[in-house]
């Protein structure tokens, strides 16, 4: 009796132990999933490319957007974005940095006419992407075509319809089963995959066998190669997969089965998903945990309490966004022992983008006007952020599958390796094959996103390599230059050049470290940077003993090739050029006919030299005319003369030494210097006079605009960059230019009603229009309009955007111009 109680006594502190851990295990997805969602999600990048090809000297545009990697809202991490052009050898030809101030923002590349043709890549990422592996970043291959017809093409374009290598060797068939492993005695449902082009629209049949040539069941596979069978497999005996191929027949073994384990099987239910999760293990499924998340947020956690082999989920569909789903089943140990993607497809998580055209054939020249919209499931508008395309499609025809930011957002950024045409998958709705293999990509395909060993068992306080960016900043670090030379906290200042802003003195850190920004500005703009051993004040020499230490240059991530997912576009290469020559025809007839004007010949009076140099010195100040100014740019020859002498020829100027003073009222005052209106020490004025275009010298009301009283000796240098560039900079200074975000080009618009310059030229525009940035509102319509060219073909316009709710968005619609 006593041993019985003991017995039981021990499975019930058993059971308690289970329950416990497992109970842990469920709490540890839930805050661990809680807070990568809120605190450290993943962002996104797509971009929208004007079109799949170009030539050497074309002009190539895109629309980036930025959204997080969760909801598919605004990201409120980053607002700055690299975009990088790459060739075939992985370098970096050019750069962007693009500041995005809500979800996407313009961009371009100009490709030089000397670029080599061939396959050239796109790539796009935040700061903040670095943290995980640069196959998260947003990567496009496009191709760069050659101008002549005898030139040497691609090679890709010479042997796109070769499909013959497939049959050379064996072909490489995976296996794939649902939930990750092949369990004996349990009905296993197993996806296949046949690699290669030559298997994407063949079926081919495939026999399932065991060990003794027996034939267990027999099933063909599909589109893109891939196909799925169901099997029980008995304990100690092995399966094979048989195919012929002309005549040749090539065998697989199927992956080690296991005697025991969990499996997941889930079915699409008109409105609800299915998910059957089943055991032959002991004791059953008692203290499994089952995981359902979509993009991190959960949809089902719990532990199950049942010793049962066998349990029935039923999930919501309605409740859903549209995108992947992830079913993780962990063992009683808190282990992942059985996953299983599935995509989910809701009607009420879509947006409907509308573009309506007047008609659908326009003349040359004419201008054509759109109205875009975007309308949820209820038929109210939507707030969005689109972009537009409008291209020659004879010359730069597009493949209808390819990937777009619909197909990028909820599918090809969250899955592993390549999807091909994933757009096929998205073009007609409630279509139950394109289902059924998209169900066939989820088995093939593993989540992308995170792994759960890293998600459970890192640590939540480690902090990202890379920061989010929300600007440009401004940093570096402070070095003591008496010995022992060490680091040294020190108070630093940051001037920008130009616009006399200085910002507030900062203390360098206990690392020396200083960071000054975020900053928003286009372009590049010079700065100063000042260091000082205790204070601003100071004017001992060894107050500025502090080397300053910029902080290196950004420095792109590693690029690796077989990141980059081609897009397997086609292209006829004869219809190409025999277009490409057609428009070089139009336009070389245009430049025949055109009429020659006369000639005009304008008569004015001219200023004089010195009218131009007062015009020219009084641009370059913000207060206009001066009424003490010493031209040294034309009237003074000094030679490498220090220009602490040339002051002193300046009346009421005196240098005393390494002190200066003006003559004010009688007495000697000490004035504020400037160098580009900007303020300097008297220090850096050592220098050769030839940087120095004028001087002058301010007292009263002309010097208020600087100072609160005394006088101001103003210095303007020949670049007007605010740095004397030949000047020896002291220890504790240092200048230099920032770089700013790129602003990108305005795309060329002609207006053939009101245009003067266009009625002159031929137009053989192949991006007919190009508009990186529309908005639509709750009101109404957006209304977008531009011309026709001389170019009678057909035209496609692509619209694609994200809604502020997170939901993508893509249309494409033709017109013709005869």
């Amino acid at each position: 009796m006593k041993k019985n109680c003991l017995i039981t006594f021990i499975a019930i502190i058993c059971t308690s132990i289970t329950l416990i851990a497992q109970n842990t295990i469920s709490n540890t997805v839930n805050n661990k999933l809680s807070n990568y969602t809120t605190n450290n999600y993943p962002e996104k990048v797509y971009l929208h490319i004007d079109k799949p090809f170009y030539s050497p000297g074309d002009d190539l545009w895109f629309s980036a957007y930025l959204v997080n990697g969760i909801t598919h809202k605004s990201s409120e991490k980053s607002a700055l974005l690299y975009v990088e052009f790459i060739n075939s050898k992985d370098s970096i030809i050019s750069k962007r940095k693009i500041f995005i101030p809500e979800i996407n923002a313009a961009g371009d590349f100009k490709i030089d006419k000397e670029t080599k043709p061939g396959k050239y890549y796109i790539r796009a990422y935040t700061n903040y992407n670095r943290n995980q592996d640069s196959e998260y970043f947003f990567q496009k291959e496009i191709t760069i075509l050659p101008t002549k017809q005898g030139d040497l093409l691609p090679t890709f374009l010479k042997n796109a319809q070769i499909k013959s290598s497939s049959k050379t060797k064996k072909p490489i068939l995976k296996f794939y089963p649902e939930g990750g492993y092949i369990i004996d005695n349990l009905k296993n449902n197993i996806a296949i995959k046949l690699e290669g082009s030559f298997f994407n629209d063949l079926k081919i049949p495939i026999n399932i066998k065991d060990n003794n040539n027996n034939v267990i069941t027999t099933f063909s596979s599909s589109k893109f190669g891939l196909g799925k069978f169901y099997l029980t497999p008995k304990p100690n005996v092995n399966y094979y997969a048989s195919i012929e191929i002309e005549g040749k027949e090539y065998s697989y073994k199927l992956p080690q089965t296991l005697n025991t384990g969990y499996l997941i099987n889930t079915v699409h239910a008109r409105n609800n998903l299915l998910v059957n999760v089943q055991s032959n293990t002991l004791p059953k499924l008692f203290g499994a945990t089952l995981v359902i998340h979509q993009r991190g947020q959960i949809i089902f956690n719990q532990t199950f309490k049942d010793a049962k082999n066998s349990i029935v989920l039923k999930v919501d569909k309605n409740n859903l966004k549209n995108g992947v789903v992830h079913i993780t089943l962990f063992n009683s140990e808190g282990k992942p022992s059985a996953e299983r993607l599935v995509y989910i497809n809701n009607k009420n998580d879509n947006a409907a983008l509308t573009i309506e055209k007047p008609k659908d054939y326009f003349g040359k020249r004419k201008k054509v006007i759109l109205n875009l919209n975007v309308k949820d499931i209820s038929q109210q508008n939507i707030v969005s952020h689109l972009s537009m395309s409008v291209r020659d499609l004879t010359i730069f025809p597009q493949k209808h599958t390819i990937k777009n930011i619909k197909t990028w957002l909820l599918l090809n950024s969250d899955l592993r390796g390549k999807i091909k045409d994933p757009n096929y998958f998205f073009e007609k709705e409630n279509d139950m094959r394109r289902s059924y293999l998209l169900d066939l990509v989820m088995l093939t395909h593993g989540w992308r996103r995170f792994k759960w060993q890293n998600l459970l068992y890192q640590q939540s306080s480690k902090k990202n390599s890379f920061e989010a960016e929300k600007g440009i900043m401004i940093s570096g670090q402070t070095f003591d230059m008496n010995s022992p030379y060490g680091i040294k906290s020190v108070p630093t200042r940051l001037t920008f050049l130009k616009q006399m802003k200085q910002e507030p003195i900062q203390v360098s850190n206990a690392k020396g470290q200083f960071s000054y920004g975020p900053y928003i500005f286009f372009d590049s703009i010079p700065m100063l940077l000042e260091a000082r051993a205790t204070t601003f004040k100071s004017t001992r020499k060894e107050n500025r003993f502090i080397l300053i230490s910029p902080k290196n240059t950004y420095s792109s991530p590693k690029i690796i090739n077989n990141n980059f997912k081609a897009e397997n576009n086609t292209l006829n290469i004869d219809a190409f050029y025999k277009h490409y020559n057609y428009l070089k025809e139009i336009d070389s007839t245009f430049k025949q006919q055109q009429n020659v004007l006369n000639e005009v010949v304008i008569k004015t009076n001219l200023n004089t030299k010195n009218e131009e140099r007062r015009k020219e010195m009084n641009a370059r100040t913000s207060y206009g005319s001066a009424f003490r100014r010493t031209d040294i740019e034309n009237s003074i020859q000094t030679g490498n003369v220090n220009l602490l002498d040339v002051l002193q020829t300046i009346n009421g100027v005196q240098v005393i030494g390494d002190e200066v003073f003006v003559r004010l009222l009688g007495n000697n005052s000490r004035p504020l210097i400037l160098v580009d209106e900007t303020p300097v020490d008297i220090e850096d004025l050592e220098t050769i006079v030839q940087e120095v275009s004028f001087v002058d010298i301010l007292n009263g009301p002309e010097a208020s605009r600087f100072t609160s009283g005394g006088p101001v000796i103003s210095i303007y240098t020949k670049s007007g960059s605010g740095v004397i560039s030949n000047s020896k900079r002291k220890p504790g200074i240092i200048d230099f230019k920032a770089n700013g975000f790129y602003t990108a080009r305005e795309f060329f618009a002609p207006d053939h009603v009101n245009g003067i310059e266009e009625q002159t030229k031929a137009d053989v525009r192949t991006t007919l229009h190009w508009q990186p940035t529309i908005k639509t509102s709750k009101t109404g319509n957006v209304t977008v309009s531009f011309f026709t060219s001389d170019s009678a073909s057909t035209y496609l316009i692509e619209v694609e955007g994200i809604t502020e709710t997170g939901i993508p968005v893509h249309k494409t619609t033709k017109f013709i111009v005869e």
